[in-house]
Formats: structure tokens, C-alpha cells, sequence
């Protein structure tokens, strides 16, 4: 509730003064294509100059993406009227949709009460998912349903699983990173139930590959479905091209694949654009919008309030995320013999779920970066942060269970460190 409290507070700022109407309300960041799409598909044309001015009305102009996202806020506008809440209450329901994913993602991989909790908060504190759970863009919608199909697939529900990620994949076509983060993570329960023969009978190949099997064709049979609904409700309009695609849904998934190869930075990231390996020093953050209306004047001057929206995660948070990422690593690794048989540690899965979710989602924008020269963001990382959170869970849970007083008044200054990190750098405190 405070997380979501924290978000939905001034949800309609910076705005001009007067602001009476939606063209009186600033965009921020890529809420200039979203918006502007789910605008035009609601049948309101955008603002002169703005993204998608001439797209056919009813259609998506945005058709890089699939139209999940951009239909609920379509669907809130037509609802509730042009304006910052239709945009952005969708970001507010999902981004609290995926801070309860946490709680159930760890309590799914066998992690207790207080871990689940320690999970969650971590991500609910985070800067970076707090401001994307609180603009109009897609990558809390898809990290959403991301969470919630590892959760499922580890409750046993391959099915269900698959079904989340097809509504993930409608939103962004990142969300089949998760059947890489499965695939390892039925790979380490393999090779740890070969060697602790105490662990589950279907930790074995066979019902490995079934589960695997079952999720990946539903999701992929089920989002195909979706596509060809979503492109009949609004139609995808190719904007560069100036023409509709009306194949069906392989013709408009092909063309989002196609937008995505050609988004590569030959001579290396320019701007705002970064490698994927800078990420984890939390290098090259992107300030998504700074006002400072301390200075008379008009135009973004005349903007209240002092405003900062930062694509950056949580420094305390990353301080953590290599080591915690190693300790679980060799915590999975290394099993004991006791009593004259081979045990794993009791919370090995939430080290495996955490290491296998960073390595599925952020190893591929490393090797598109790498081959591809693919163009990458910092953002991204929202995809990859829950399997730092985990890792950092794990890390915590450990330390804190050796009992050493240094180490748990080192937790609780650090545990301040992030509660100050997220105040300092929410939107609208006027430090940075």
C-alpha cells in the first residue's frame, strides 16, 4: 500500500499551469510513442508534431510492439477521458501486480515468510521500477507477467505458466526471456538431484522436459492467438512505412522482429544507449525528465513541480547484486555429504531461481550487444532486477542467520541505505 501509495501520488504531474486540458500534462519519456498510440487507437488524434499526428485513427501505429499495453490504456481513456490517470493507472495496477508476484515467486521456491517479504520490499523500493510503475510504458506490464509465470511453473502449472507469459509476450516481446530462465533452472535441478538423491522425483530429465514442452507451446499457441485478436481490434500501422500490416499475426510478428534487428548501434552506444555489462555498476543512467522551475520564465519553466524522473536502479541494491549473485551461485554449487549422503542447503532452489533468472533475461542483450550490436538500454534491467532481488534475498537471509551482531547491524545500515536511496530519488524530492 505504500509502494502504491508512493506511485499514484501526484500521478497527473509535471503539468503547465492552468492545466485544463491533456495537452497541458507532460509526457514522459517513451510515453511519447506509447500514449501517443493508445491514443490513436482510442480515435483521438495526437497533438500536432507529436509521435503518430498522421496514423489512421483506430489503428496502432506503434506496431514495433505488440498492442497489449497500449489497448489498456485505449481502453482507460475511452474510460476515464484523455489524461495522465488513463495513462498511467494500468503501470499502477501492474506494478502491484509484480510486488505481489515477488511475494508468491519466492514463497514458490521454497523461501520463507520473511524472505518473500524482504523480496518484494527490495523491488517495491527500487527507483527504477517505481518510476516505470508509474508512467505509461511496457515494461512493468511484461516483468509483471514474467513474475507470475516463473512462479506458476515452480507451483507445478506448466500450463497456467505458459498462458502468463503468452499475455506477457502481448504486452513486450521480451517476456519469452523467462523459457531461458526455465530451462536453466530445470538444467541446475537436474544436476543437483543427481547428486542429492533426497530432492524430488520430478526434478529428473523426463518430467523436466514435459513441463518445458507444455509451457512453451501453450505460450506460443496462445500469444499467436492473442496477436491475431489484438491486430483485429487495432490494426498495426507500420509509421515509417506509411502502411498497414494486414497479413495476419506471423506477417505482424515478423515485422516487429524485423524493427528489432534493425535497432543496432554499429560504432558502438550513442546517447542514451549503454552495453548491458554497464548495467551492473548502474553506469549510464538515462534522466527520463528534469524541470527546475526555480527560474522565471515559460515553457518547461513554468512547469510544477521540481521534477526528476531517473532511469537508474537503486545504487544500495546494485552494491549487492554481483556478490549476491556469486554466494548463491556457490551455494547451489556446493553440496555437503551428511550423515554419509550428499544434501544440498535447504533454500537451494531460491538461489537457483535467482541466479537463473539474472543469467535467462540479462545474458541475451549481452550477446545481441555483443553479435548483433544490438542498441540497449539501462531500462532493461527491469526485466533482469527480480533475479537480483532474489539473489540479494538469498544473500541477506544468509547473513542474518550466522547470528554475528556485526553482520546484522551491517544488514540494517543497509537496509536504511535503501530506504533513503528510493526517497532521495523519487520523482518529485528535489535533490539530484
Amino acid at each position: 500500500m505504500l509502494s502504491l501509495g508512493a506511485r499514484a501520488l501526484l500521478l497527473d504531474e509535471p503539468c503547465q499551469s492552468p492545466c485544463n486540458t491533456a495537452g497541458d500534462h507532460t509526457l514522459i519519456f517513451d510515453e511519447a510513442y506509447y500514449v501517443n498510440a493508445a491514443r490513436v487507437i482510442a480515435g483521438i488524434r495526437p497533438p500536432a508534431g507529436a509521435h503518430y499526428a498522421d496514423a489512421p485513427l483506430g489503428t496502432d501505429p506503434n506496431a514495433e510492439h505488440p498492442q497489449g499495453a497500449k489497448l489498456i490504456m485505449a481502453g482507460a481513456i475511452e474510460l476515464f477521458g484523455d489524461g495522465p490517470f488513463a495513462w498511467r493507472i494500468g503501470s499502477l495496477i501492474f506494478g502491484s501486480i509484480a510486488i505481489l508476484g515477488m511475494f508468491a515467486l519466492v514463497r514458490s521456491a521454497g523461501g520463507g515468510r520473511w524472505q518473500a517479504l524482504c523480496a518484494s520490499t527490495l523491488m517495491a523500493c527500487d527507483n527504477l521500477l517505481l518510476v516505470h510503475a508509474r508512467i505509461g510504458t511496457l515494461d512493468i506490464y511484461v516483468v509483471a507477467m514474467m513474475i507470475w509465470a516463473v512462479a506458476l511453473y515452480l507451483r507445478g502449472r506448466p500450463l497456467l505458466a505458459g498462458l502468463a507469459l503468452a499475455v506477457g509476450s502481448a504486452f513486450k516481446l521480451v517476456a519469452p526471456y523467462a523459457l531461458a530462465v526455465l530451462v536453466l533452472l530445470e538444467i541446475a535441478r537436474v544436476v543437483t538431484r543427481r547428486r542429492d538423491l533426497t530432492r524430488p522425483d520430478d526434478w529428473r530429465t523426463r518430467p523436466a522436459l514435459a513441463r518445458l514442452l507444455i509451457c512453451t507451446f501453450t505460450g506460443a499457441g496462445v500469444f499467436m492467438g492473442l496477436l491475431g485478436l489484438m491486430d483485429r481490434i487495432a490494426t498495426p500501422y507500420n509509421d515509417a512505412a506509411a502502411k498497414l500490416i494486414t497479413g495476419g499475426p506471423f506477417d505482424h510478428l515478423a515485422h516487429m522482429i524485423s524493427y528489432a534487428a534493425q535497432q543496432v548501434s554499429i560504432h558502438g552506444p550513442q546517447g542514451i544507449a549503454s552495453y548491458p555489462w554497464y548495467w551492473l555498476v548502474d553506469l549510464e543512467p538515462i534522466v527520463y525528465l528534469r524541470i527546475n522551475p526555480s527560474l522565471p520564465g515559460n515553457g518547461l519553466y513554468a512547469i510544477h513541480p521540481v521534477s526528476k524522473f531517473l532511469g537508474m536502479v537503486s545504487p544500495p541494491i546494485m552494491l549487492l547484486a554481483l556478490p549476491a549473485l556469486v554466494l548463491a551461485s556457490y551455494r547451489v554449487l556446493r553440496l555437503r555429504r551428511v550423515g554419509g549422503a550428499v544434501r544440498a542447503p535447504a533454500d537451494a532452489e531460491l538461489g537457483i531461481v535467482g541466479v537463473a533468472w539474472f543469467l535467462g533475461t540479462w545474458i541475451p542483450f549481452a550477446l545481441l550487444s555483443l553479435i548483433d550490436q544490438r542498441t540497449s538500454y539501462i531500462y532493461y534491467m527491469v526485466v533482469v532486477m527480480p533475479g537480483i532481488y532474489l539473489a540479494v534475498t538469498f544473500l541477506l537471509s544468509r547473513a542474518w542467520r550466522l547470528q554475528r551482531r556485526y553482520l546484522r547491524v551491517g544488514v540494517g545500515i543497509w537496509a536504511l541505505g535503501v530506504v533513503v536511496a528510493v526517497v532521495l530519488m523519487y520523482p518529485f524530492v528535489p535533490v539530484f
